[in-house]
């Protein structure tokens, strides 16, 4: 119910420029700043551990972290398919072959809050774009919120959060996230992935401080 309300009550101008009115293909967006958002990921140079590749979109600024921030923190359901639709058209043709996407799972609780898993969104739209089949794979034991905590902390903190509970099946997976900071998430996802049978790893971000 409170996700329906602060849907109806999510303002219809621009996510990025606050002034243009949105609409056009991606609704959290004016034309305009639609327009800039990246046409194609580029890959993470200093690959976290586990991952036999990353790629991102963009970085966290301008229209593209705007978006970003009205989806998580609104939080706007249609933002977040906005991104969605963005990071699936970049994807298509651009990234190593794979067999499987998998979302990060993000804490149950904050999904509660937003009403909305923006990591299954992400994935389920990737997924549709590369045409291989979205596994929920992947299901979360624990962990704090990463935010304000340094690298380490961060490795500690998400060392034993996620599971892969059944075989994955198939040899190449994709893991979808919405954002790269330092690599411990998704490090800690891959390597459950791999210990379900997967031969190897990639994944896929909105955007990265990792570059």
């Amino acid at each position: 119910m409170l996700h329906g309300l602060a849907h109806l009550l999510t303002p219809s101008t621009c996510a990025a420029c606050e002034d243009a009115a949105a609409g056009g293909a991606l609704s959290s967006l004016c034309p305009a700043c639609a327009a800039t958002l990246p046409r194609w990921p580029w890959p993470v140079f200093d690959t976290p551990a586990h991952l036999r590749s990353a790629w991102f979109l963009g970085p966290y600024e301008g229209p593209l972290g705007a978006v970003i921030r009205r989806g998580k923190y609104v939080p706007d359901e249609r933002a977040v398919r906005d991104l969605g639709a963005a990071l699936g058209q970049a994807a298509r043709g651009r990234l190593p072959a794979v067999d499987v996407v998998v979302p990060v799972p993000q804490r149950p609780l904050a999904s509660l809050r937003r009403g909305f898993a923006p990591t299954a969104i992400l994935a389920r739209a990737v997924s549709r774009a590369l045409g291989v089949p979205l596994q929920r794979a992947l299901r979360r034991r624990g962990g704090a919120p990463q935010a304000g905590l340094d690298v380490e902390a961060r490795k500690v903190n998400v060392a034993t959060a996620f599971d892969a509970p059944r075989p994955l099946g198939v040899r190449r997976a994709l893991l979808v996230d919405d954002v790269i900071t330092t690599g411990a998430t998704a490090s800690a996802c891959a390597a459950e992935l791999l210990n379900a049978g997967a031969t190897e790893v990639h994944l896929l971000a909105l955007c990265g401080a990792r570059m």
